[in-house]
């Protein structure tokens, strides 16, 4: 048995390139006389030489065109995005001057509203303080569990209750703002506070109350203490 003969890929390759594309070659380089194609001495150019030189000029063909078709195109990119990027920062700027203006008046609606809140919080509070502390310091009166205090943020912490306390007044009026202060410690003074309304308190509830009420006028008294230094 025979065996087949090895086969040279390289130059199966080029036999290939050489069939489908001497059609193209021709319409791309030119037509040319038979010498420019074929080799005439073997010495001179073999088959492969041939091929290769074919190879080199097709590529470094396409190669130019494409150059010059990404020069124009881009010349004509740079052009189009100079013009793309003033309307771009146009809008950029318009979408930008919005957002800042709707960010603002979000802010201000936000303001109003805590602002709305707070007042309400702090006519609540006034309005029950007058209520509760009103009723004197009788056994007979209602009694009063924790949440019947009039605590300025039933809820809140120590520090948020006093914020509430002291809400409307400019703390940069120190005069103003230590009148409203002097109020509100003497309201939570534990002694004054006792007085009014220790007989009321549900026993199960009195333990917290004073405590929540001598935390009160510590913070007050360390506001006051802050104004002195």
């Amino acid at each position: 048995m025979s065996r087949p003969s090895e086969t040279n890929p390289e130059k199966e390759w080029l036999e290939k390139l050489f069939g489908e594309c001497e059609d193209e070659f021709y319409e791309t380089f030119g037509v040319y006389d038979d010498d420019d194609f074929l080799p005439v001495d073997d010495d001179e150019e073999d088959f492969g030489d041939w091929a290769d030189r074919i190879r080199k000029e097709y590529f470094d063909k396409k190669h130019a065109e494409a150059q010059r078709l990404a020069a124009a195109s881009s010349g004509w990119k740079k052009k189009k995005s100079k013009q793309e990027r003033e309307q771009e920062e146009k809008s950029r700027k318009e979408l930008s001057e919005k957002l800042q203006r709707e960010h603002e008046e979000y802010l201000a609606r936000a303001a109003r509203k805590e602002e709305e809140t707070r007042q309400g919080k702090k006519r609540r509070y006034d309005e029950r303080c007058a209520a509760t502390f009103s009723g004197g310091s009788s056994a007979d009166s209602a009694k009063l569990s924790y949440s019947d205090i009039p605590w300025p943020a039933p809820r809140g912490t120590v520090q948020e209750m006093v914020d509430v306390m002291l809400h409307g007044v400019d703390r940069k009026d120190v005069p103003a703002f230590r009148k409203m202060l002097r109020k509100q410690q003497a309201l939570w003074h534990p002694d004054k506070f006792a007085q009014r309304c220790e007989a009321r308190l549900e026993e199960k509830d009195k333990q917290r109350i004073l405590d929540t009420v001598t935390a009160l006028s510590q913070e007050l008294n360390r506001l006051a203490q802050s104004l002195r230094a």
